[in-house]
């Protein structure tokens, strides 16, 4: 296991300053989750022009923030991105540095969501939160003066989650709608027992006991694959690779951690998209862990690693 060096002191800046938790709740997991963010966070991102636009839903309202290179005026394509987090923990400001380094990479606009978290609001509310805040960014792409062109996806772990989820339906829907998607480390699946599950169990960073309480938070019942888990392996809104999909999924990059527990679970989902007529790049990121897209103002090496993926988004798009 040859982790990044500079990821690797990052870890051990946060295990200096905050020690492990002994509580499992979610608040307690979002006090601790916001307090690292900020003690670590990166510089306020330069170079992008930040909108903050408030999503009228039936029956909610979320927020939202559009990036876009301030450099460039003409109608940029849309990617619709969603964070991180397990669906517990996350939201605009933890993932501000990535939304606006991919608007920057890949000179598109991103639209950056923040949907509602378990579980306070348990699947299927994530779920609709994504495809409904597709839905209206894509009927609302010229008062943006966005392009009319197909519209992409991003999002990162529990958010590639949502976003392989939303390009699903909407493509199903209108297809065509989504042209591309870009996965980081993806979750894609509530089994629990890959090889790299086994292997990086305990982390560093992200373990499966995280990815189990997480699961159980989003579903509000266990996992696995016997008794109730094996329900949750057959519903194709939570197993992303539960059936086969009425249309080509879009095409997509999938970048894969090498130090990361879902490993194996993005490998596998990338080679399901593309076996089902996907156009499908996988970069697997070997001295990355999971997360490493919110370290790029600590290592160079996940900065680069990002640099390449939103270029090669932009070219997919």
């Amino acid at each position: 296991m040859n982790i990044d060096p500079q990821i690797a002191a990052y870890y051990a800046k946060v295990a200096a300053e905050f020690p492990p938790l002994s509580d499992t709740d979610a608040q307690t997991r979002r006090a601790r989750n916001k307090e690292v963010a900020e003690r670590f966070a990166p510089p306020a991102p330069e170079g992008v022009r930040v909108e903050s636009i408030d999503v009228p839903l039936e029956g909610r309202t979320l927020r939202s923030r559009l990036y876009r290179p301030a450099h460039i005026d003409d109608a940029l394509p849309l990617v619709v991105y969603f964070h991180g987090g397990g669906w517990v923990v996350g939201d605009l400001d933890t993932h501000e540095q990535v939304a606006a380094n991919l608007a920057l990479d890949a000179g598109i606009a991103v639209a950056s969501i923040d949907y509602r978290l378990a579980p306070e609001y348990p699947f299927p509310a994530p779920n609709d939160d994504a495809v409904d805040a597709l839905f209206w960014f894509a009927e609302h792409r010229p008062r943006f003066n966005l392009s009319i062109r197909p519209i992409g996806v991003a999002g990162d772990s529990a958010g590639a989650f949502l976003a392989t989820y939303a390009a699903r339906v909407a493509n199903d829907t209108v297809p065509g709608l989504v042209r591309a998607q870009l996965l980081l480390y993806p979750v894609a699946h509530p089994g629990i027992d890959t090889p790299s599950y086994e292997r990086f169990a305990n982390g560093p960073g992200l373990t499966r006991d995280d990815m189990t309480w997480f699961w159980s938070m989003f579903l509000g019942a266990p996992v696995g694959n016997e008794g109730a888990g094996a329900k949750w392996m057959a519903d194709a809104r939570v197993n992303m690779i539960a059936s086969t999909p009425e249309h080509a999924p879009a095409d997509a990059i999938v970048m894969v951690a090498g130090i990361d527990p879902l490993r194996d679970e993005g490998v596998d989902y990338a080679h399901f998209l593309e076996l089902h007529g996907g156009d499908v790049e996988l970069i697997e990121a070997g001295d990355m862990t999971h997360g490493f897209a919110r370290m790029q103002h600590f290592s160079n090496a996940s900065r680069d690693w990002m640099r390449r993926a939103g270029i090669a988004f932009s070219e997919m798009l």
